[in-house]
């Protein structure tokens, strides 16, 4: 679970990169390389939800919610 989005989300996307580069995950995912450097060093930009679920996809990752029940 991510607890804060903002620091933890750049860290999950560095480790599901692996050893493959900004570039050749950029490219799949179809965004500029600078949008997924900005995702993972946290910076934000207008594009930057759209270029998140875009490379969300090119690793198989969906994201969740989970609600506090009663």
């Amino acid at each position: 679970m991510l607890e804060d989005l903002a620091a933890d989300l750049p860290d999950l996307l560095i480790k599901l990169r692996g050893q493959a580069t900004r570039k050749q995950v950029a490219e799949v995912a179809a965004v500029r390389p600078v949008r997924l450097k900005e995702l993972e060093e946290g910076l934000k930009h207008p594009e930057g939800l759209e270029a998140l679920g875009k490379v969300l996809r090119v690793y198989n990752v969906r994201l969740g919610v989970a609600m506090p029940t009663r």
